[in-house]
C-alpha cells in the first residue's frame, strides 16, 4: 500500500501510525485475560482509525466485520480498547502551555496587537446519531441537529491545549465556559459568545458592535483567532466520526 492511500485509510502516515502503536502497546487494555486471543494490535489500532475517519454507514460494525473477517462483537472491543488506551495519553499531550511556552505564544500575538494573549477559545457540536433516549431534547442543537458540544482551547500553532465536551448541543458556550477548569486561571481568549472577565475578551456584538471603534477590535480579533476555527476544522475532517455511537466508546 503506498502511503497516499495509506493515509487515506487510517488518517494518518506510516510514520504517525507507528508512533501512536508504540505509544499504546504496553496498556493493559491489551493483556489478554480469556482464552479468546485478541487481534495484533496493530490491527486494532488500523481498524479503530479508519472508523474515527469515517462516517454513517462507513463506520458501521458489520462493514467493518466484514472487512476485517471478525466477529462484530470483536469490532466494537477493538474500537473501545483503542480509544481507552489513545485517552489514557491525555494529559501527556493536551496539556497547558507552562511558563516558556506562554511567553513565546505572547510575542508570537504582540505582533498581531494582543501582547498576553496565550490562546482562544471557541464552541462547537459533533453530530450523534439519533436522538438520546434520556432528556434527547436538551441534545437538540440550533442547527437542528442532535448533538455534543465540545469547548476547545488551541494556542497560535493550532495546538490544543485544554479541551472539554460532552454536554449538550444545545448548551450555549459562555455557559460551558464557567465549568471549564481555565475559568478559575488568568489568561485571555476572544470569542464574543463569552463574557468579559480578567481573563478573556470578547469580540462585542450588537448593537456596541456597530460602532467603528469596536468594528476594528473586532476584526483584529477575528484576524487572530481564525486558528481556532481552523484547529477544529482540520479536527472533523481527519476524523469524521468523533460522535460515534454509544457503542464505540470505552466502558469500563
Amino acid at each position: 500500500m503506498s502511503a497516499k492511500d495509506f493515509k487515506q485509510s487510517v488518517r494518518t502516515t506510516p510514520e504517525g501510525f507507528h508512533f501512536i502503536f508504540n505509544k499504546i502497546k504496553e496498556h493493559h487494555v491489551f493483556k489478554n485475560k480469556s482464552n479468546h486471543k485478541q487481534l495484533p494490535i496493530s490491527h486494532q489500532l488500523a481498524l479503530t482509525l479508519e472508523r474515527l475517519g469515517t462516517n454513517g454507514n462507513g463506520a458501521s460494525v458489520g462493514r467493518f466485520a466484514r472487512s476485517f473477517g471478525i466477529s462484530e462483537g470483536s469490532v466494537v472491543h477493538c474500537s473501545r480498547r483503542v480509544i481507552k488506551a489513545i485517552n489514557a495519553l491525555e494529559e501527556k499531550y493536551i496539556k497547558w502551555p507552562d511558563m516558556d511556552r506562554c511567553r513565546k505564544i505572547s510575542q508570537v500575538m504582540a505582533q498581531e496587537g494582543f501582547e498576553g494573549c496565550i490562546g482562544f477559545i471557541d464552541g462547537t457540536t459533533f453530530p450523534i446519531y439519533q436522538n438520546p433516549g434520556f432528556d434527547g431534547e436538551i441534545y437538540f442543537d440550533r442547527k437542528k441537529n442532535y448533538s455534543l458540544n465540545a469547548q476547545i482551547v488551541c494556542d497560535c500553532d493550532k495546538v490544543i491545549t485544554c479541551f472539554m465536551a460532552g454536554w449538550p448541543g444545545s448548551c450555549a458556550d459562555g455557559s460551558l465556559y464557567k465549568e471549564m477548569a481555565i475559568y478559575q486561571h488568568s489568561h485571555e481568549f476572544f470569542e464574543s459568545a463569552y463574557p468579559l472577565s480578567h481573563m478573556l475578551i470578547p469580540s462585542f456584538k450588537a448593537p456596541t458592535a456597530n460602532k467603528q471603534i469596536n468594528k476594528e477590535l473586532n476584526y483584529c480579533i477575528s484576524q487572530a483567532r481564525v486558528c481556532n476555527e481552523h484547529t477544529i476544522g482540520i479536527l472533523k475532517d481527519a476524523w469524521e466520526d468523533l460522535a460515534l455511537e454509544e457503542q464505540l466508546l470505552p466502558q469500563d
